[in-house]
């Protein structure tokens, strides 16, 4: 897929001549951004890390119905796109906490604005 711009016909706000909205999204950059919190689970552990760091244990009793293998996995997926801190403790037993990194507070407005704009058009919404 080719690196692609959407521009916006729309025009945004009534207070200026010719305004055409927000600069063109970026294709290729916003599919990445998406990619990067979107997939089985991640969206749950990111708000479950919102009230503070949480070990392994204590987040899989948080998501009920998530495998060993699936935490694990997304957990390091969020951990290499910058969402997620893992910190490794030098104990015996050994203990590993994650907590939201400041990417990861950075996106609490826009989990906020999606959630307010789900509950908007809830009625246009497909089931799952």
């Amino acid at each position: 897929m080719e690196n692609q711009t959407i521009v916006s016909p729309r025009k945004y706000g009534t207070d200026c001549d010719d305004c055409t909205g927000p600069e063109p999204i970026d294709v290729m950059r916003f599919q990445r951004a998406i990619q990067a919190i979107t997939g089985k689970w991640k969206i749950e552990i990111v708000c479950s890390l919102v009230a503070g760091p949480r070990r392994f244990g204590e987040l899989r009793r948080l998501l009920p119905g998530i495998t060993q293998h699936m935490l694990t996995e997304q957990l390091r997926d969020l951990a290499a796109n910058g969402i997620v801190i893992r910190t490794a403790f030098a104990e015996i037993p050994p203990r590993v906490e994650y907590e939201l990194s400041q990417a990861g507070i950075d996106l609490m407005p826009t989990f906020e604005t999606l959630r307010e704009w789900s509950l908007k058009y809830e009625g246009q919404l497909l089931p799952r």
